[in-house]
């Protein structure tokens, strides 16, 4: 069924190199080919019989880094035009359920791996590139952060002194790419992806699996390499920091302090009591002193008149 399968989309393949020779795809049964050793200078470009009737064109120089081209090959012919193309910027690709992912790309020994998807299972093959330098400090360029959206979407998400920037893909069907940065965080294309805070230290990458749902999924950004800095000073989004407390306005009262009957349980501010005149305070207790003496010795001379 799967040889059946493969041939029939050769056949389509065939038909689609003579009207449109644009990226397609087509499994067929392995064909031979002569390929070049793996052990090629860097910058050579290294050709590698990836199977189902697919090549990939490897090469890894100083000036580009890590890159490999997809070829479709009909009939022992590798087409001119490119299925794809994968680097550093563009990691993943995947078409009629083969991935294509550029492993390890920002090390010195980047990796092809090609995984396929069948009914019966599936397989995975790995095809190491010419070995090349690392991604220095200097290019301050971060690794690439590769998110799936869904089924057939992934975002790729890198951080540069310029900022976050956001390349969603389409993996099936027409071909669909939208690009967010840090001055275009929105796209006009579609409102199912964007970028929160793209100014701040901590720029947030947010979608929807599907146009018409109201929440929204996230993932953040990859941090620069060390010792790499932002080309412009950070700026959070309103809403992203808590509001100040307002501060009391001068003159403000801070306590109410009941006046007439009602104060007789009250207590008086602190600053009022040590504003209290102490010779005021001592008359007032002495004269309490007095009448109550007296009214004691009113009581006490009733008490003897009344035994007499």
């Amino acid at each position: 069924m799967r040889t059946a399968l493969r041939t029939s989309i050769v056949t389509a393949a065939v038909a689609g190199a003579m009207l449109a020779p644009v990226a397609g795809t087509a499994f067929a049964a392995p064909v031979p080919h002569t390929v070049a050793g793996t052990t090629a200078a860097a910058g050579s470009v290294v050709k590698v019989d990836i199977g189902d009737n697919l090549m990939a064109h490897m090469s890894n120089s100083a000036a580009q880094g890590p890159r490999v081209t997809i070829h479709i090959v009909v009939d022992g012919v590798t087409q001119p035009k490119a299925m794809t193309t994968l680097d550093r910027s563009h990691t993943v690709f995947s078409r009629q359920g083969t991935t294509f992912t550029l492993t390890k790309a920002q090390t010195a020994e980047p990796v092809l791996t090609v995984v396929v998807v069948t009914a019966e299972g599936g397989t995975t093959k790995s095809y190491p590139l010419p070995k090349g330098t690392a991604t220095s400090p200097a290019s301050c360029v971060s690794e690439v952060k590769t998110v799936r959206l869904g089924e057939y979407r992934a975002a790729e998400l890198t951080m540069s002194p310029k900022g976050p920037k956001a390349v969603v893909n389409n993996l099936e069907g027409a071909p669909f790419t939208v690009t967010l940065d840090r001055t275009h965080p929105k796209s006009p294309k579609t409102d199912s992806v964007r970028i929160d805070n793209p100014s701040g230290a901590k720029p947030v990458f947010r979608w929807k699996y599907q146009v018409e749902e109201t929440s929204f999924k996230s993932a953040s950004f990859p941090a620069l390499p060390k010792g790499c800095k932002l080309d412009y000073q950070t700026t959070e989004e309103q809403g992203s920091q808590p509001a100040p407390k307002p501060k009391p306005k001068p003159g403000a009262q801070t306590s109410v302090v009941p006046k007439g009957p009602v104060a007789a349980g009250a207590e008086l501010p602190v600053e009022s009591i040590a504003d209290t005149d102490n010779t005021t305070t001592l008359a007032a207790g002495a004269g309490l002193v007095t009448v109550f003496g007296a009214l004691g010795a009113s009581v006490f001379l009733r008490r003897r008149r009344a035994q007499g």
